[in-house]
């Protein structure tokens, strides 16, 4: 008789034989609804599992399935198990499904990590055998990447008697060391060798046990090992190692100190010598005691590190002299026993060699720094001069083609003939004004400035300024104002003069309109010198960029000419206040103007006072005086240009183009010449240090000499200086040179 099963709650529908499935439940339309398939054509049925189930239906008998079903919309695996009752009366079959989709999910990560187990103990370098208590004691379990000693690769032990895996000595000993262990249980030491594939000898040290179940029976018997093949070699060469350690400390040139636990065990002839003792005397001490106490700490520290590396500290010999050395820890077995060695090498040589090396490293890299940075200035200096001097040059190019236009016209316009001249000597003194910014620069790289400093008193000073730069504030509808001072400072005047000069002629260029305003403010010891201008300003960004060379604050801005400096001075400026060891300020407000200032130490007023500063009307009269002049220059162009200039103001000149034609005129005109101008270098080897005494032997009076150069070199300034001549740089401005032809 026939039992219909009961219907079962969830998922489940009716398949009649070999038709498709009816009466699905809601719990299986939902899971129909989740996945891709239908249950009408089984295409919800993974193709493998459809297979089984197809060939279940088939039967007229019940049956139990688990089945995988598509993957739902998340790409999960769908599993369910299917228990199906076979209904004889309706020729048909009820299936009730579960769903185990959680239960296959932690089966497979079982799975998976089980052969990941395995895996890893297939990779140790160790063997695990259990064998069975039959008398052919076969193999029930094998794991272990030294199996492969027992059996070729992939093939398994398991199953197969002792005999053929050990051989047949080896497989007596195992049987008598079981029959030793079995009355009382428990494990015992093994020790077994086997040949490699390459005939290499293996040596695989563990444990045999005999397991015990809970009957108390024997179940088995567990060999556990591990390689020992390089521990038993190391053995060996161990040995054999510390007889020639101990032959290399007897003879090594280091010297060697052996301790444990801190007490000196043992010193090698070299470490007696090094510490003036005896190996007697050293084996009563601690090894610490031998280093200087302010190296102990570091030293300990090093060697509970246990690092190998070479530390420097210091020793103590007999004699309480301290040793700088080198010491290296090494641990050491001897007879046995761990100790630590120590190799000491006596580095005071080393050191004074070190110190001489690092010393020559830094001189050569300064040396370096010092190319390197000419190298980038001469690169900076090309990039700056190349436009800047070009460009009163050009300008003066342009005056003479517009001066030999007017020459050349019917009517000759004296004021427009006067406007180019005017022009043509604006440029002629900006490109001086270049050239000599240039050479304060390269009198300073050359640290040829040397400072004198002196009481100075500051109202000839200023007014010098006014005198010298009051024009050229007129000129721009500017006033300069300078505030009378009866203060002394205790400074060069030279380099200060240099200072004012560069800071007023800045205010002055950088001011488009109001006045620039020089004054001095005591400040305790000191005189702080300030230079006010109401001009363009410098924003708070740019006040420390604008000491660099060739830095310009606004390059768009330009004098009256039209022309621009190259920026060198402001670096000129602050080299020179570095020079004075004076304090360097600044302050300044876009749009509103800037204020430079100077510090200098207070001075004491001298006994008599300067001579106050030719007037600029004083200026303009120098010269007057005819004078009978001798001119020396190798260049026919500037010869013929000076001997023009001179007899334009009313001088008689002679001209001598070598030093040949110089002696004979100093020959013929001896009771005329009263002045001589010559150039320094004549061409070739010649200068005016060879020729200029015979010049002057030839006169029949001593008469003033000046001596005319572009050579900046310190060399020549003080060859030309010990020969009591008087230097002027070119290009000599023509103020200059009238108030040389006025003083002599």
């Amino acid at each position: 008789m026939n039992v219909q099963a009961p219907d079962p709650p969830g998922a489940r529908f009716t398949v009649p034989f070999g038709g498709t499935p009816t009466a699905l439940s809601a719990a299986s339309r939902a899971l129909e609804a989740r996945l891709p398939g239908h249950w009408s054509d089984w295409s919800i049925v993974a193709p493998a599992a459809r297979a089984a189930l197809l060939a279940a239906l088939r039967q007229t008998r019940p049956f139990a399935l688990s089945l995988r079903l598509l993957d739902d919309a998340h790409g999960q695996p769908v599993h369910v198990r299917c228990q199906g009752h076979w209904q004889a009366a309706r020729q048909s079959h009820l299936c009730q499904l579960a769903d185990i989709s959680d239960l296959q999910a932690a089966h497979d990560t079982t799975g998976h990590a089980l052969l990941q187990l395995q895996d890893m103990v297939d990779s140790l370098p160790l063997l695990v055998i259990q064998l069975d208590t039959s008398p052919e004691l076969r193999c029930a379990f094998a794991a272990g990447s030294l199996l492969r000693l027992l059996v070729p690769y992939q093939q398994n032990p398991v199953g197969q008697a002792a005999l053929g895996l050990f051989g047949p000595a080896l497989f007596a000993h195992l049987r008598q060391e079981i029959q030793a262990i079995q009355p009382a249980g428990g494990a015992r030491p093994f020790i077994w060798r086997a040949h490699d594939d390459q005939g290499q000898l293996r040596v695989l040290e563990g444990t045999l046990r005999t397991l015990i179940d809970s009957q108390g029976r024997p179940s088995g018997h567990l060999l556990d090992s591990l390689e020992t093949t390089a521990y038993h070699a190391t053995m060996a060469a161990l040995t054999a190692s510390e007889e020639r350690l101990r032959r290399f400390v007897i003879a090594s040139s280091d010297a060697i100190v052996v301790h444990m636990d801190e007490r000196i065990v043992d010193a090698n002839p070299a470490a007696c010598r090094l510490l003036s003792t005896t190996a007697e005397a050293l084996r009563e001490r601690r090894f610490l005691d031998l280093i200087a106490t302010e190296d102990q700490a570091a030293c300990l520290a090093h060697a509970d590190a246990a690092s190998h590396e070479a530390q420097e500290c210091h020793l103590v010999d007999r004699h309480g002299t301290r040793i700088a050395v080198e010491l290296i820890g090494r641990t050491v077995q001897r007879k046995g026993q761990r100790m630590r060695m120590a190799i000491v090498r006596d580095v005071r040589d080393r050191r004074e060699a070190q110190a001489r090396i690092h010393e020559l490293i830094n001189h050569l890299s300064a040396q370096r720094d010092r190319a390197e940075a000419a190298d980038r200035a001469k690169s900076l200096f090309l990039s700056a001069a190349s436009h800047d001097l070009r460009q009163p040059i050009h300008a003066l190019g342009l005056f003479l083609t517009s001066l030999e236009t007017l020459v050349q016209s019917r009517y000759l316009p004296l004021p427009a003939l006067e406007q180019v001249t005017r022009r043509m000597g604006a440029s002629l003194d900006a490109l001086g004004r270049l050239l000599n910014s240039l050479l304060d620069v390269s009198r300073l790289d050359a640290n040829a400035v040397v400072v004198h400093p002196i009481a100075v008193p500051l109202g000839p000073l200023f007014g010098e300024l006014a005198a010298d730069l009051g024009d050229a504030a007129s000129s721009k509808g500017l006033r300069l104002d300078v505030v009378p001072t009866r203060a002394w400072v205790f400074t060069d005047p030279v380099v200060l003069r240099r200072i004012l000069d560069n800071l007023v002629s800045n205010a002055i260029r950088y001011t488009r309109q109001g006045r620039v305003l020089v004054g001095a403010r005591p400040r305790g010891a000191c005189v702080e010198l300030q230079v006010w201008d109401s001009g363009i300003g410098i924003a708070a960004d740019q006040l420390d960029a604008i000491f660099g060379e060739f830095y310009q604050v606004s390059p768009a801005s330009a004098s009256d000419s039209g022309l621009r400096g190259l920026g060198l001075g402001l670096s000129i400026v602050k080299r020179s206040a570095k020079l004075l060891d004076a304090r360097l300020n600044v302050r300044s407000a876009p749009g509103r103007g800037s204020m430079f200032s100077i510090t200098v130490p207070r001075g004491t007023p001298a006994a008599a006072p300067l001579a106050p500063p030719p007037s600029p009307a004083a200026k303009r009269r120098a010269g007057s005086a005819p004078r009978r002049v001798l001119v020396i220059d190798d260049d026919a162009m500037v010869l013929q240009a000076m001997q023009q200039l001179l007899q334009a103001w009313g001088h008689q000149v002679w001209c001598a183009a070598d030093q040949d034609q110089a002696v004979m005129l100093a020959i013929t005109h001896a009771e005329e010449i009263d002045l001589v101008l010559s150039d320094y270098h004549l061409g070739g080897q010649v200068d005016a240090a060879q020729f200029i005494g015979t010049v002057r032997a030839c006169l029949v009076r001593p008469v003033p000499v000046h001596v005319f150069t572009a050579d900046t070199s310190v060399p020549v300034a003080q060859n030309i200086r010990a020969l009591g001549l008087s230097l002027l740089h070119k290009p000599v401005q023509h103020d200059l040179l009238r108030q040389v032809l006025e003083q002599g």
